[in-house]
């Protein structure tokens, strides 16, 4: 407060009878609910007659709120009224001034008055913190600075900034990252107390995944979502995915069955995960920055694919080891095997087995045939898992295959038999046939002797057909 302003608000103090002059300070965030404090705390005025809020712009004091003694309410022409004071309260001797949504323009100094059997003169000065960031809207890579005001300025010994709820120290960033954005909160301490505003920081560029920590793991077959996803409303007008090595950074070519999408979200889809396709991916996009200036935005992301090695064929009643192996396996904590097994109606009962890297089975038989699954885990948190199917075949030994061997053996000896019965069957006919034959020797003599002369004829046709070629009088019988 001036000398010239201090010396008004006196004078209009003296002007009542045994008035009473209070100054005080209030501090509050911008567009938050201001209460100016105006209370009678003798409680001698138990029934005010007239109540006045004014504020001291410049030289000139402008009404913001009156009640005079009539009853009769005086606001400002504003639509809708942001400044009031609750006529209810009046009887507990509370003459506060609310101001809804405050804003930095309502900063400043107000005074209350209070005429009744006594007159009170209160001064309060308003202050308005704002926290706002220049720009407050800013592209990957670019500048921008947090700023506090207070409003009327003032010099404060300790202004805090906090980001996300936790304490911070950086108010300029030179390079605007995802990470950086959110909300921020100016915290201003003062005569004991603290006033808090909060603004919010956007940063455009890519938002899925915020940056370049992104591990996604895939089984081999599977498909699998490589996310690149823009702000909306910000379409870059080119946008490219690479692959390079994890350890050599050499580039790679991309898998056979990678498909890219275009607009907002640039994501990548690889069809089917191969074994080898594992690497780091990025993707990038060229955008135009608010001030039309060109810059690129990517992130990378790593693709661990994971797969079963089993140690020996599924075959002949012989060990087998399966271990779980993932092309980076640096992150994982935990391993466990599951035997999933499926019932009536597709029902699925799924058996934790063991939780090691690798799972050893002594004997493989055909109990064990059908789907093994390994799962990996970070912290306790799963991160994926990868299926092996186990398929059993040759002379497995075991219960089933006993039952099996004996049902072979039951279908070879009955085969066998049928075989040995059709013979001997076919003997008998034989043999019942040439007997009776025997029995009747005279019909048997008399077939044999037509048959005999029958074949003498047809030999004899021949030489009588040459006898008649050539002679002039041929004479054939």
């Amino acid at each position: 407060m001036n000398k010239k302003q201090y010396l008004m608000i006196l004078g209009l103090a003296l002007v009542f009878e045994g008035a009473q002059c209070q100054e005080h300070e209030v501090f509050v965030a911008h567009g938050s609910l201001a209460v100016l404090r105006c209370t009678d705390e003798t409680s001698a005025l138990s029934h005010p007659t007239g109540v006045y809020w004014s504020r001291v712009v410049g030289d000139v004091k402008k009404t913001v709120w009156r009640r005079e003694k009539s009853g009769l309410e005086f606001r400002p022409v504003r639509d809708p009224p942001r400044a009031n004071c609750p006529v209810p309260n009046f009887g507990k001797a509370d003459y506060s001034l609310h101001i809804a949504e405050t804003t930095s323009e309502d900063g400043g100094k107000y005074i209350c008055e209070v005429e009744g059997k006594t007159r009170m003169v209160k001064v309060i000065n308003l202050r308005v913190v704002r926290a706002s960031f220049s720009p407050a809207v800013v592209v990957e890579g670019f500048r921008t600075e947090a700023k506090c005001h207070v409003s009327p300025e003032k010099r404060f010994e300790q202004i805090n900034w906090k980001r996300n709820g936790k304490l911070t120290r950086r108010t300029t960033l030179s390079k605007v990252s995802q990470k950086d954005g959110g909300n921020w909160t100016c915290q201003v301490a003062y005569n004991g107390g603290v006033v808090e505003a909060t603004t919010s920081l956007q940063v455009r560029g890519i938002v899925t995944p915020q940056d370049d920590s992104l591990v996604v793991y895939a089984a081999v077959g599977s498909s699998v979502s490589l996310p690149c996803i823009f702000t909306d409303g910000l379409i870059p007008y080119t946008v490219m995915w690479n692959r390079n090595s994890t350890t050599s950074y050499s580039p790679l070519p991309l898998p056979a069955s990678f498909n890219e999408s275009a607009g907002p979200s640039a994501s990548a889809t690889i069809r089917r995960v191969e074994f080898g396709d594992e690497g780091m991916y990025t993707c990038s996009g060229m955008m135009t920055g608010l001030n039309g200036e060109k810059t690129k935005v990517q992130r990378r992301m790593e693709l661990v694919v994971a797969r079963v090695l089993s140690s020996s064929s599924s075959s002949g009643n012989r060990p087998m080891t399966l271990t779980c192996h993932l092309s980076n396996s640096s992150q994982i904590t935990s391993y466990e095997w599951l035997r999933v097994n499926y019932g009536p109606n597709d029902t699925q009962t799924v058996t934790s087995v063991q939780k090691t890297e690798s799972f050893r089975i002594q004997e493989v038989n055909e109990k064990d045939a059908g789907e093994w699954v390994c799962r990996y885990y970070r912290n306790q948190g799963v991160l994926g898992n990868v299926t092996y199917e186990l398929h059993v075949t040759g002379a497995v030994k075991g219960e089933n295959s006993s039952s099996g061997n004996k049902t072979a053996m039951v279908m070879g000896f009955g085969f066998l038999f049928l075989v040995i019965f059709l013979v001997l069957f076919q003997m008998y006919r034989n043999y019942r046939r040439k007997k009776t034959i025997l029995l009747y020797p005279a019909m048997e003599t008399i077939v044999h002797q037509a048959t005999t002369e029958r074949e003498q004829r047809e030999r004899s046709r021949p030489k009588m057909a040459e006898a008649c070629v050539g002679d002039p009088k041929p004479v054939c019988v």
